[in-house]
């Protein structure tokens, strides 16, 4: 049931979202849709080319370098991370003198945003949740460590 609710308040937040950025492009330009198209087209490229191996790769790393309980939160921050970067890509990209925002002479990106800052803030935040869960796991299992010692005491006696 738990599930079934965080499901639909994702959903339900998502699709304001979603539509923001969707009405973002009604007063785009033609050349600027098509840059979009073309972007997301590299995208789903990109995924199958460098996204999907370095994933492979780093997997194999981590399992050779770091302890097993830490493998799922390091993998997931470093698969996060590069979805990140993936993503923030076309949006940190210097665009032409011809086709920056109006209004936007600080960036030369397509949006008035500051995305260096937004993508540090994401990097910071998922590497923090990193350190949650290995913490967190660190503390599960000891604790579960402490009671199989205790039930292993009163099976004895």
């Amino acid at each position: 049931m738990t599930v079934r609710v965080i499901r639909l308040v994702l959903i339900l937040a998502a699709l304001p979202i979603g539509w923001y950025g969707i009405s973002l492009m009604w007063d785009m330009t033609t050349a600027d849709k098509t840059s979009i198209v073309v972007w997301l087209i590299g995208g789903l490229i990109a995924h199958d080319a460098i996204f999907a191996p370095a994933c492979i790769a780093a997997g194999h790393g981590v399992k050779t370098i770091l302890p097993q309980r830490w493998w799922p939160p390091v993998l997931a921050g470093a698969s996060a991370t590069l979805l990140v970067l993936l993503l923030a890509f076309p949006v940190m990209y210097p665009r032409p003198e011809s086709k920056i925002a109006p209004g936007n002479e600080q960036s030369g990106t397509i949006l008035d945003r500051p995305y260096g800052l937004g993508l540090t803030i994401a990097l910071l935040v998922i590497w923090a949740l990193v350190v949650v869960l290995v913490v967190r796991n660190r503390h599960a299992r000891a604790a579960d460590d402490v009671a199989d010692g205790s039930r292993s005491e009163h099976s004895a006696h």
